[in-house]
């Protein structure tokens, strides 16, 4: 017999909502619903649905009634894990919606197997072997896969929250909108996994092998990828606020409109990389390699590019608002970050620090560059035709046509104690 069920709760834990916080949504979208009937939604207490809700719960995911109001068969009795081993041995490979939650399979091979719309929650499937198995919207949580190998496997949907991943091989895996909140995925080797719209909220992973992954739309936040290789990704609209990515390697990967806001990038290698409209915000970017790469209209204020190395980097149109490039004398004396022949056309570097910044053969036409901190930055061949400098500071500077700027005041255009000076030609 079938039963009628309510999917509110994972549908709200996709987006991280508390029932409180989506009536606090609804009611803002001119919408709203009680948290009393939010409530018995999400706890699945309900005898019947009100029209009126399901149309603005539907309307808020964007889901069908289906998806929000699935038809689903009873939980069939639990398999044990012997049995189970034993069908598989006779050949028989079609086993949806099967309880084997809690089951020891550890090492078994599973190749090819259906276990789609499976009870796997709790499962122990270390170094089992599942290439190609179909595992769409199977329940996995807190499932231990450490070393397991589900290579051309399809996991869509699946819940795969607090799942131990540990050097588990998921090439060519099929993840889509699958749920890895919290999940440990270190070492693991994801290369050209199709994560879009994943769910990896607070997931390590750490020295993960994520080359040409698709990340698309995947929410990130707060995760942790210090030393992942993440080469040529796919990480258009990814959600990365508070991630770790420190040593990450993200070279000639395409980060278009992505969300970095107070992330770590420290050390990060992302040559080549496009990160064109993206928000780097408060970002930690310090020793950050960023040569070549495409950051034309990103979001860069109060920014840490000390130690950066932006040689020929696209910013035109960027805003870099307060962002820090500045030579740090406390660490490792002080690397000198590179800006030298990058295009910086029309950007916003008001009140920044690019003091000894390398600015030779930098496009800086149109930059505002007011009351940034200039001293002893290179700008030697430098164009800075139609740059506002008002309050920038130059003393020490090295100016497009090779003399050194001394002056003892900044300069101040507007300043109503003096008659308005102007820069000599250079």
């Amino acid at each position: 017999m079938k039963k009628l069920r309510c999917r509110l709760k994972q549908l709200m834990e996709k987006q991280g909502l508390s029932p409180s916080q989506l009536a606090e949504e609804l009611k803002r979208r001119q919408t709203p619903l009680s948290i009393n009937a939010i409530n018995r939604l999400y706890q699945e207490k309900f005898d019947r649905i009100d029209c009126n809700t399901a149309e603005v719960l539907c309307n808020y995911f964007g889901c069908n009634l289906s998806d929000l109001f699935p038809l689903e068969a009873d939980s069939p009795e639990r398999m044990t894990g012997d049995k189970f081993l034993g069908l598989y041995a006779t050949g028989e490979r079609h086993f949806p919606e099967i309880d084997l939650s809690g089951a020891i399979l550890s090492g078994a091979n599973l190749s090819g197997v259906n276990l789609s719309g499976a009870n796997l929650s709790g499962v122990i499937l270390r170094q089992a072997d599942l290439t190609g198995a179909n595992l769409d919207k199977a329940d996995l949580t807190k499932a231990h896969l450490e070393g397991a190998t589900l290579n051309w496997a399809t996991l869509r949907g699946a819940k795969l929250s607090f799942a131990e991943l540990a050097s588990a091989k998921l090439v060519y895996g099929e993840l889509t909108d699958a749920d890895l909140s919290q999940a440990s995925l270190q070492k693991a080797d994801l290369c050209w996994a199709n994560l879009s719209g994943a769910v990896l909220r607070g997931a390590n992973l750490n020295n993960a092998e994520m080359i040409r992954a698709n990340l698309r739309k995947a929410d990130l936040t707060k995760a942790v990828m210090k030393k992942a290789n993440l080469r040529w990704a796919d990480l258009r609209q990814v959600k990365l606020n508070d991630a770790n990515l420190s040593d990450c390697i993200l070279e000639a990967s395409c980060l278009v409109g992505i969300d970095l806001r107070d992330a770590d990038l420290s050390g990060a290698n992302l040559r080549e990389a496009d990160l064109s409209s993206a928000n780097l915000s408060n970002a930690n970017l310090k020793d950050v390699k960023l040569t070549k790469s495409n950051l034309s209209y990103a979001i860069l204020s109060n920014a840490i590019l000390q130690g950066a190395d932006l040689t020929k980097a696209n910013l035109s149109g960027a805003d870099m608002n307060a962002s820090n490039l500045g030579r740090d004398y406390l660490v490792d004396a002080g690397k000198r970050v590179s800006l030298s022949g990058a295009n910086l056309s029309s950007t916003n570097l008001n009140n920044a620090n690019l003091s000894e910044v390398d600015l030779s053969d930098a496009n800086l036409g149109g930059a505002n560059l007011s009351y940034t901190n200039l001293s002893g930055a290179i700008l030697r061949n430098a164009d800075l035709k139609a740059a506002i400098l008002i309050g920038a500071a130059l003393n020490g500077a090295i100016m497009p046509d090779g003399r050194i700027y001394q002056m003892d005041t900044s300069y101040h255009s507007n300043d109503a104690s003096r008659p308005e000076q102007e820069l000599d030609p250079f």
